[in-house]
């Protein structure tokens, strides 16, 4: 029997618990070890999740474990990436992968000169919501997508990243927004493939808080058929989170907080609006609802997460047993664009102070 693979943690701050949770569920791997700067929050961690070993340093953690889980900020990542790929290791990651292309361009070259695996923490690929709407435009549901619409709109009474002057997002090219920009991105290029950056609009209000001093953000983006607009914003006590494809045919709406895509195909006729469209596709709805939201209290109850569902999609690949949840064309596409969007977005608040 083939031993198991061993996991490294390297972070043991906010989101470490969803990694450690799912590592716990993946047969062929186990978690060696964590290392974090804070050692006391290390040995929490390692004793709220039965972690045999508490590393002193990172480096030993690297040269032990055959895949290493990067749970730090951003800005740290880079460095951190670099020596556990050069140590011919896995290396999986949140997101924003780094925050300068140059670090990229290294860290992939690293990883095909040492056939090692990169998997970037893209968890909203695996919601049960996105999953359903990529079932429904895979089956040409809406006809072809001919526009995708991303919300993310949000506002320091309930975003912890926008609050005071100190959060780590807020020395980010763009600030706030390059730690989001990331799932912005690779829903786009899931559906409809790389569209290109075009436009991007940048306000700074007056009501802009320090983590976001362009508190209303516009990017457009373009493709041969299909268009996309990515509004960020500060400033909206509703917080939205909004994902919606636009078909020659149909539309879907996934309300990503909630876990919940709706579907819309009806056609126009003098009936259907005497009725009202709108309540057709309501009924719809309320009709596949119960089935839907028992699925979704079903999966909260055993504890699925789309964090658990990456990492194991991770595992199978690892062992040989799937496809790559991350492939290195959406990485790049997601790391360039951040750059593009996030040194814009500095330049124009730049600009206007």
């Amino acid at each position: 029997m083939t031993a198991p693979l061993n996991v490294g943690i390297v972070g043991c701050g906010a989101i470490a618990p969803a990694h450690l949770r799912a590592w716990a569920k993946v047969p062929g791997f186990t978690v060696r070890g964590v290392f974090d700067l804070d050692q006391e929050n290390a040995r929490k961690r390692a004793a709220e999740f039965k972690v045999e070993t508490v590393y002193e340093h990172v480096e030993r953690l690297i040269a032990e474990c055959d895949v290493v889980d990067v749970c730090t900020p951003p800005q740290t990542h880079a460095r951190i990436a670099r020596d556990v790929l050069s140590a011919g290791h896995h290396l999986v990651i949140e997101k924003p992968m780094v925050t300068d292309v140059a670090d990229w361009e290294e860290l992939h070259r690293l990883a095909l000169a040492n056939d090692k695996k990169i998997a970037v923490i893209h968890n909203l690929k695996f919601l049960h919501s996105v999953r359903m709407a990529k079932q429904w435009v895979d089956e040409g549901r809406i006809g072809a997508v001919i526009r995708v619409q991303r919300e993310f709109m949000t506002h320091a009474d309930h975003d912890r990243m926008l609050v005071g002057d100190k959060h780590w997002s807020h020395r980010l090219p763009g600030g706030r927004w390059f730690e989001t920009l990331p799932h912005e991105l690779y829903l786009t290029h899931w559906f409809v493939g790389p569209l290109a950056v075009g436009a991007i609009t940048a306000l700074s209000t007056p009501d802009a808080p320090p983590g976001a001093p362009a508190d209303e953000v516009i990017i457009n983006l373009r493709g041969e058929r299909c268009l996309a607009t990515i509004h960020f914003s500060a400033n909206c006590r509703q917080n939205r989170r909004m994902f919606v494809l636009q078909g020659t045919e149909g539309r879907i709406e996934v309300d990503l907080l909630s876990d919940f895509a709706t579907l819309t195909t009806t056609r126009d006729n003098k009936w259907k609006r005497a009725v009202g469209g709108i309540v057709i596709d309501a009924g719809k709805t309320l009709l596949r609802t119960p089935l839907d939201r028992s699925r979704y209290g079903l999966q909260h109850a055993r504890g699925e997460s789309p964090h658990g569902r990456i990492i194991a999609s991770l595992g199978k690949s690892l062992l040989g047993q799937g496809d790559e949840p991350t492939p290195l064309a959406e990485v790049d596409y997601v790391v360039r664009n951040c750059d593009v969007v996030g040194r814009e977005i500095d330049r124009q608040v730049a600009t206007r102070r």
